[in-house]
């Protein structure tokens, strides 16, 4: 042992140590390993359990294809979630190469949700309607981030996926330009590919005086 950096050296025995026993070479090696543990006696149960804890669990793949069929086993046994743009549903833009910035925060879902708007059951046109008259009052209303549930489309007994496409449209437009600053799919948790978060231009109000 080494103590202020001097070496302490254990102290002087007269007390003689045994020799190695020697194992019968004729013995077998069960016989052998009973001779040998002979001398050993167990330490006993503690009465304190032990606290182990849970394995971590890393995936194990190979290729690009292994990945999404272990995200896609993980989403069904409730260990995550399905990301909408890797399965290739995912859609973002921005109103300015400048404005893009935000796009990962809002993927991200770093913006906290204050209102949504549900277009289930309306039309193209009508969707558009009512898009632009919730965004108007959102807006006025000083909210920064709004989630709109447009559908996948997947039950449409016309053109799938026409009420996205539509809203994709309007989000998209020069109209939009002074009101929207990004807009990209949600989360799984708050409608996936099915819904898109779009982040908003705050109303300028003059001071009071």
């Amino acid at each position: 042992m080494v103590k202020g950096g001097e070496l302490d050296l254990a102290p002087k025995t007269d007390k003689l140590v045994p020799p190695p026993s020697r194992v019968d070479g004729n013995l077998s090696d069960e016989e052998a390993f009973e001779s040998a543990m002979e001398e050993v006696r167990p330490l006993g149960w503690s009465s304190t359990p032990l606290d182990l804890t849970k394995a971590f669990e890393i995936p194990i793949w190979s290729d690009s294809k292994s990945e999404a069929l272990w995200e896609l086993e993980s989403f069904v046994a409730g260990r995550g979630e399905m990301d909408p743009f890797a399965t290739g549903e995912g859609v973002e833009g921005a109103s300015s190469r400048r404005n893009e910035r935000y796009l990962e925060r809002l993927k991200n879902s770093d913006f906290s949700v204050q209102d949504h708007l549900d277009l289930h059951g309306l039309d193209a046109e009508d969707a558009r309607e009512e898009l632009a008259a919730f965004l108007r009052r959102s807006q006025h209303k000083g909210y920064s981030c709004v989630r709109i549930v447009h559908g996948r489309g997947k039950h449409s007994s016309s053109e799938p996926a026409v009420v996205k496409r539509a809203v994709l449209r309007s989000l998209s437009s020069r109209k939009m330009r002074r009101t929207v600053i990004a807009f990209a799919s949600a989360r799984w948790k708050d409608g996936g590919s099915g819904a898109v978060y779009v982040l908003l231009y705050r109303k300028w109000r003059p001071a009071q005086r």
